[in-house]
């Protein structure tokens, strides 16, 4: 993208979406990306939250700044501000955290449009580089029992039984609700029960294929729900995928506040597998460390820590003087 195709007298977050949209490239794996250090957008999700980012920021400079007009003229000192003003604001470290990934793709994204210098500083430097610290969402292992989780999905059966459905599957392969709702036939194995999620096709974080182990016990079930895809041109097991999500979302806060459940969200449901997971790992005669290994990349992550911080109970863990 050449610096011309930025109009000039387009609005200040018009300008930075145009700049986001040259390193749009949707179709292809950031998991792939990150291995070689490529700038690219691949979600269409993550390119309209990092468009509503931007058009945030810009809203903020043009109350703070109002004599900036231009790309160009955004420096690091509006990109940290911006972040400390949510700080004060008192959001969410997880949003500040979304914002943040979001200014420095825009960074990104204009200096080989040579709308920033390459040499110049970095708009929003990490705090090795003197900047702000990191932020992250909460972290909390806290699951669903195994209990609730039932009497939420047969709460919501009553009422629309594909979300019900939609959890089950969450609670079975583990799986994020987005992963879940473009689950095809083919990605089940009908002789294993195994499930291959094959980056974008699936709709996986960061386009990162994995493969799940599903318990013996919900193997049955899991083939069974596979045939319904095998007369789609696609295999896709769920109709209506592009509200299906907010969907399940809205039903699962209803379905908690009428049952009285703490309401833990979709997401709760992929922490109840993990649960099990890890204490099926141990049962099979894994140590805590193994085990949490295991559980984290049935998830689609890498390290033991991720399960130990984020999905497996300090209480249901084993130690080496069990």
């Amino acid at each position: 993208m050449s610096k011309s195709k930025i109009s000039q007298r387009s609005s200040l977050g018009h300008q930075m979406m145009t700049a986001l949209q040259s390193v749009f490239k949707p179709g292809k794996s950031r998991h792939e990306d990150k291995k070689h250090d490529r700038p690219y957008i691949r979600g269409i999700g993550t390119m309209e939250t990092m468009t509503r980012d931007v058009f945030a920021f810009a809203r903020y400079i043009k109350a703070n700044w109002p004599g900036t007009k231009q790309l160009s003229q955004v420096t690091p000192e509006m990109a940290q501000g911006f972040i400390a003003e949510l700080v004060l604001r008192e959001r969410s470290g997880g949003y500040i955290g979304r914002v943040s990934a979001s200014l420095r793709k825009l960074d990104a994204a204009c200096r080989p449009a040579g709308i920033f210098a390459q040499d110049a500083p970095p708009l929003l430097p990490y705090a090795g580089q003197g900047g702000v610290s990191g932020f992250h969402s909460d972290t909390s292992t806290q699951a669903y029992s195994p209990e609730d989780a039932e009497r939420v999905i047969a709460y919501i059966a009553r009422q629309e039984p594909q979300v019900a459905v939609l959890l089950r599957v969450m609670l079975v392969v583990g799986l994020r609700v987005t992963e879940a709702t473009y689950l095809r036939s083919q990605d089940i194995d009908p002789d294993t029960g195994r499930v291959q999620l094959v980056a974008n096709r699936n709709r996986t974080k960061g386009g990162k294929p994995r493969v799940v182990e599903v318990p013996a016990e919900d193997r049955d079930w899991l083939v069974q729900f596979r045939e319904q895809g095998l007369g789609s041109k696609t295999g896709h097991l769920f109709e209506g995928r592009g509200s299906l999500a907010e969907r399940a979302r809205k039903r699962v806060r209803a379905a908690c506040e009428s049952l009285g459940i703490t309401c833990l969200g979709t997401h709760g449901f992929r922490k109840t597998f993990a649960a099990a997971d890890y204490q099926r790992a141990v049962v099979a005669g894994a140590d805590d460390r193994a085990a949490l290994l295991h559980t984290s990349r049935q998830l689609g992550h890498n390290r033991a820590a991720v399960a130990a911080q984020s999905y497996v109970d300090g209480d249901v863990r084993v130690r080496e003087s069990d």
